[in-house]
């Protein structure tokens, strides 16, 4: 049968053989690692969003020489309304709190990969990394967009949450790990 193909292909009544398909590559990568570079988008959105307020979306208004002094604050507040001006504020505050929050975030990623990996012990990593950034990404549609003082508190609460789950995993990490070196 083959040598009938062949026949017809090289007679041209047959389009060319296509070239095989390489076999794909495993495409496996630790999920709990691959948070954190999506947590640094996730605090970088509420930067993007405040400059978005302050320029009115004119980003030749944005003055980079000084963003955070006292005199472009005060340029961005004459050009914004009261509300606007807040919903700018609690951007800006939103994306400083994703940054003051990183170094635990990767703290307790990194301890939990090490336990995992090295002391053979389940803490709940992936469990953590993914709850982690649902929590964070809950908190910032909350601080984005509350306006009212009842809704703050939810924020909160999904800070603490947040907070108590990464010492949690750190705690974990440090038993699985003390466990290994006793043994």
């Amino acid at each position: 049968m083959n040598k009938a193909f062949e026949a017809l292909r090289q007679n041209s009544q047959l389009p060319p053989q296509p070239p095989p398909v390489p076999k794909m590559a495993s495409t496996s990568f630790n999920l709990a690692l691959m948070t954190i570079p999506l947590y640094f988008v996730l605090a970088v959105y509420p930067h993007l969003r405040a400059v978005t307020i302050a320029t009115k979306g004119d980003l030749t208004l944005q003055d980079t020489r000084n963003p955070n002094g006292w005199e472009n604050a005060a340029k961005i507040k004459k050009r914004l309304s009261p509300r606007e001006f807040a919903a700018y504020e609690r951007a800006e505050r939103c994306h400083a709190n994703h940054l003051e929050n990183g170094p635990l975030f990767v703290a307790a990623i990194f301890a939990g990969l090490l336990a995992e990996k090295v002391g053979e012990g389940q803490v709940g990593l992936n469990a953590f990394a993914i709850g982690w950034m649902v929590v964070r990404v809950l908190y910032t549609v909350n601080y984005l967009t509350t306006e009212t003082k009842m809704w703050s508190y939810l924020r909160t609460v999904l800070y603490n949450i947040g907070l108590l789950w990464a010492f949690v995993i750190i705690g974990r990490a440090a038993f699985v790990l003390g466990s290994k070196d006793s043994s």
